[in-house]
Parts: C-alpha cells; structure tokens; sequence
C-alpha cells in the first residue's frame, strides 16, 4: 500500500484513511474524541508508533477515526502531538494488525510512504 502527502501531516491523515478502509463497522456509534503524544529519534519511528496507535484503538475501543490535528515537532527527539475523532462502534471487523514501513521518502510533491500490512 502506498500513502502520499504535500506534508507530514498530511501523509499521516491520508494513512489513517488508508487504514480505515481495512475496517469494517457497523451497528450504533457514539462520538469518540482522543488525545495523546508519541516521541521517537525520527520521523519514520514516530509513523510505526502512530500507526500502532490507531491500529491499538480499532481492537480495543472499537473506533474509527474521520478527523484528525497533528503537531509535528522534530528535534534530537521527535514529537507527535494528535488529536483525533471518530466513532465507536458496536461491530468492528478489523482486517489489520501492523504495518510495516518498505520505504519513506521525500518526493518531488511532498511525501510518499509505501507500506505493508500483516
């Protein structure tokens, strides 16, 4: 699978789209709103812990994301700032457990990220 974005927040919105379309929900839903940080020595761990993240929360919340604020602040220690919100849902089947980054790069256009899921 393959993601692009103009910037790093985008790519990360746009994996997250990515990722939800390996998640099946249905039944009642009620709104969901999440906050939290991660930290990394660079750009491609804090991606790997960010998925894990939003893949975490599909298994044990049950939700599914539809917007999304990023702060991205690199350093000697990257920081990842997200605010999320989606819906819990009664029915969720998740086709996905991990993704494993085969290549990040900087593109004429902005980022690309191709990755594989397991």
């Amino acid at each position: 699978m393959e993601v692009e974005g103009k910037t790093l927040k985008e790519l990360l919105q746009n994996l997250v789209i990515k990722l939800n379309e390996n998640v099946e929900f249905s039944g009642n839903s009620e709104k969901f709103t999440t906050k939290f940080e991660i930290k990394g020595k660079n750009v491609e761990e804090i991606i790997e812990r960010f998925s894990k993240k939003i893949i975490d929360y599909y298994y044990k919340k049950k939700a599914i994301f539809d917007g999304i604020e990023i702060e991205i602040i690199p350093g000697k220690k990257w920081k990842l700032k997200c605010s999320l919100i989606g819906k819990i849902y009664e029915n969720v089947t998740i086709e996905i457990k991990e993704i494993k980054i085969e290549k990040f790069e900087e593109a004429l256009e902005g980022w690309r990220l191709v990755f594989s899921v397991k």
